[in-house]
């Protein structure tokens, strides 16, 4: 490791009333490694006091960065965020989230000692007033690129989140996020897998993930939806057609929730053209396909879109 050991990436937009709590859990969560990091925020074209709280923490803290975008493009703003980092590894954290205490500092010192090229970890989902959980720390386990991959596919441990993950600023740097407003990160994370010559998982998750109303995957339109399916097909792209199962599940997925909005479309001829391709006898008889996803085959190739 440099003299920098981890970047820190915040991407806010209009977070006055949340930005001040998610800086707080950051020091916090270094705690005496506070000077192993740098915190680098992003204000993408906010409109409330956010400008305000950066630069009140700026002053008192001489690690944290800043810089002004009006991108309103979150696959713009990562890359934006990339190209200003410093450290050896990149951590990405959003403006309405929070760390535990001292974690970032245990973070820091198994990146140290393993020198991974990703480090993954649960993401804890928690609602407003949800009591935070207690830090305890786990021992990581060395995946294979067919475990880190599989795990991925079939949501098991964790889901194509870059916030609260640590890659390698290299690997970052040689692999641009899409210009998506919403699920870059579904269309960059397989491929980053594949690319990882040492990726490490442990159980012991730390960030705290705020879900909402108004998150970009939640206020769901048709811009977001050709999103998804142009990160769902480049899931096609970068991975091995042994995966091609597995990759279905997250085709009838978009297929099962969006039937209403693809129905007679381009995209829902798309979507209903990658299904139709595979075997629906070896689908049903794979293994490794949950039966609720058998279901969703069967119903979607009987109903259509």
């Amino acid at each position: 490791m440099n003299n920098l050991p981890l970047s820190i990436l915040i991407a806010a937009h209009n977070c006055g009333d949340t930005l001040a709590d998610t800086l707080d859990s950051v020091v916090a969560s270094l705690g005496t490694a506070l000077d192993q990091a740098e915190i680098v925020v992003v204000n993408d074209a906010s409109t409330d006091a956010t400008q305000s709280i950066i630069d009140s923490y700026a002053a008192r803290l001489p690690q944290l960065r800043s810089s002004h975008t009006h991108y309103r493009n979150v696959g713009k703003v990562r890359n934006h965020a990339v190209s200003l980092a410093r450290g050896d590894y990149v951590l990405m954290v959003d403006g309405d989230d929070t760390l535990l205490p001292s974690a970032l500092a245990h973070r820091l010192e198994t990146l140290r000692q393993a020198s991974p090229d990703i480090l993954l970890s649960r993401i804890i989902e928690v609602r407003s007033f949800s009591p935070a959980p207690e830090w305890q720390p786990a021992e990581p386990e060395l995946l294979t690129t067919h475990d880190a991959v599989e795990r991925f596919l079939i949501h098991r441990d964790y889901q194509a989140h870059f916030i609260g993950q640590f890659f390698s600023r290299e690997l970052l740097q040689r692999h641009a996020f899409p210009d998506f407003i919403c699920y870059e990160d579904s269309w960059l994370f397989p491929q980053l897998l594949m690319q990882s010559s040492k990726t490490l998982f442990t159980s012991a998750g730390f960030y705290l993930y705020r879900k909402h109303s108004q998150s970009l995957s939640s206020a769901i339109n048709a811009e977001k939806i050709a999103c998804l399916i142009a990160a769902t097909a480049h899931m096609d792209e970068v991975l091995p057609p042994q995966y091609e199962h597995l990759i279905t599940c997250h085709w009838l997925d978009i297929a099962n929730r969006y039937h209403a909005e693809l129905r007679g479309t381009p995209h829902g001829d798309k979507v209903k053209a990658r299904i139709a391709r595979v075997s629906l006898g070896r689908f049903l008889l794979n293994g490794k396909i949950r039966t609720s996803y058998k279901r969703k085959m069967l119903t979607v190739r009987k109903r259509g879109l």
